[in-house]
């Protein structure tokens, strides 16, 4: 039968995440991290085919992302899956377990959003600036005054650094969604990447929203992969909400989509749309 891993970054335990990872597990292993911040135990988490750790204060955009992504992808490559699956919190699937496993079976592409080659670009827009300038952790601002002081004076220091000392642009770089759906060997290969090219990692630090960037950018310099530019996720980007929450006026859309999974939903918003969704996939 194959074997299928699902990785996610968590920082809460809610009855939204805690239904997906149950459901989920029923099929495949899932491997959780939880942010370090978190009050979250792996206690708390860990059940069958459910494994979980907790190694690492997590801020969303920062380099502390990238590691705790490639920390549980490492963990479940020490198992050896058939497909390793990068999935949020916020996903659900919409297509049954047996249909994600028959779509993935006898099928050797590799599914991730690759743009083209990024060559320049603000850090608001996705350019290039994100990985070429030196940033601050943009969510270390605190609240208080001092703290939002303390940012400022860190984010001018970083952006007279920056012109001084430009960063290397060895590698082209490339960037897209973060959410991974790789076979073993693409995993092998990214593995073997990282230990000959050691100072890749550690190039990612102080950057800004460069998860998407990291994964991306290693695929496009690796050889004898089937790479299906597909995400494989529904995700409406709209101008409002980027992405929109989704709500049950979107359930025909998602129903309709070839994707496996859906993002982002929010049980605090629409709990209804949540509930036909699992609906729909238990009965497909």
């Amino acid at each position: 039968m194959m074997k299928i891993a699902i990785i996610m970054l968590i920082h809460r335990k809610d009855e939204q995440t805690v239904r997906l990872i149950r459901y989920l597990s029923r099929d495949f292993h899932v491997f959780v991290h939880i942010d370090k911040k978190s009050s979250v135990c792996p206690e708390d988490i860990i059940d069958q085919n459910v494994y979980a750790y907790k190694e690492l204060k997590v801020y969303w955009g920062g380099y502390s992302q990238i590691l705790a992504v490639q920390f549980l992808l490492e963990k479940a490559f020490e198992k050896r899956y058939d497909r390793y699956l990068l999935i949020s919190g916020q996903d659900l699937p919409i297509k049954s377990n047996e249909q994600i496993i028959r779509f993935f079976y006898d099928n050797d592409k590799e599914y991730i959003s690759i743009e083209e080659k990024v060559t320049k670009g603000t850090r608001q827009k996705g350019g290039l600036d994100r990985v070429t300038k030196y940033w601050p952790n943009w969510f270390h601002r605190g609240g208080n005054l001092w703290d939002k002081y303390l940012f400022s004076l860190q984010y001018f220091l970083f952006a007279v650094y920056s012109k001084v000392s430009p960063r290397s642009t060895k590698y082209d770089f490339y960037k897209g969604p973060n959410w991974l759906n790789i076979t073993h060997g693409c995993v092998e290969k990214i593995m073997k990447f990282l230990d000959d090219h050691p100072e890749y990692i550690s190039r990612f630090k102080w950057t800004n929203c460069a998860d998407e960037f990291f994964y991306q950018t290693i695929v496009m310099q690796l050889e004898n992969l089937q790479i299906e530019n597909d995400s494989l996720r529904y995700i409406d980007w709209n101008d409002v909400e980027y992405p929109k929450v989704l709500r049950e006026e979107d359930y025909q859309k998602l129903i309709e989509s070839h994707c496996l999974f859906a993002r982002k939903f929010d049980a605090n918003i629409d709990m209804e749309i949540i509930n036909r969704v699992y609906r729909f996939i238990t009965t497909s």
